[in-house]
């Protein structure tokens, strides 16, 4: 399961939820007819058939009602729970874009040799360019940018990224 929104609480008397969607595709939720929603450590606490969905202007956030939520205090009790859904109902990507939890994990190659020089254990947003946090096997926590002159290849299926460290980048 990945998390696609937060429940942020009530809105309204209605009983209207508030979500902030969590991912880089929100427009998603206009098409979905039902959302599941999670406590934290992964127990659904609710599945609400979708009756209708808008976004509050200039809040950034979904406003959605359902027949589930009678009023305002059973649309409070969601507060904090995560709207997820299966891996296999996430957005399609573009050619050669990947996501965060496919990347996380990865053995980290050199291009030239074939020699692992670490594992991707984290993934950091810059805006610029993603950088990726490589634990060595000396276990130091190193940093590599996602850039062209440094990722050769992606090649999740196979479970490696190779790369080419620019002299003095890991120095």
């Amino acid at each position: 399961m990945v998390i696609i929104g937060r429940v942020l609480g009530a809105h309204g008397v209605r009983g209207e939820i508030r979500i902030l969607p969590l991912t880089d595709f929100p427009e998603r939720f206009m098409d979905m007819d039902r959302i599941d929603i999670f406590r934290p450590a992964g127990k659904r606490i609710a599945s609400l058939e979708v009756e209708e969905i808008r976004t509050h202007e200039g809040k950034g956030v979904l406003l959605i009602a359902s027949k589930e939520i009678a009023d305002r205090d059973a649309a409070q009790a969601l507060e904090g729970g995560l709207v997820m859904v299966l891996q296999s109902q996430r957005a399609s990507l573009p050619e050669g874009s990947y996501w965060i939890d496919d990347i996380i994990g990865l053995s980290v190659v050199l291009g030239e040799t074939g020699e692992t020089i670490g594992v991707v254990e984290d993934l950091l947003r810059t805006g610029e360019h993603d950088i990726y946090s490589v634990r060595t096997p000396d276990g130091k926590l190193k940093m590599l940018p996602a850039v062209k002159e440094v990722i050769l290849r992606m090649a999740p299926d196979e479970g490696v990224i190779e790369v080419s460290l620019p002299e003095g980048l890991w120095d």
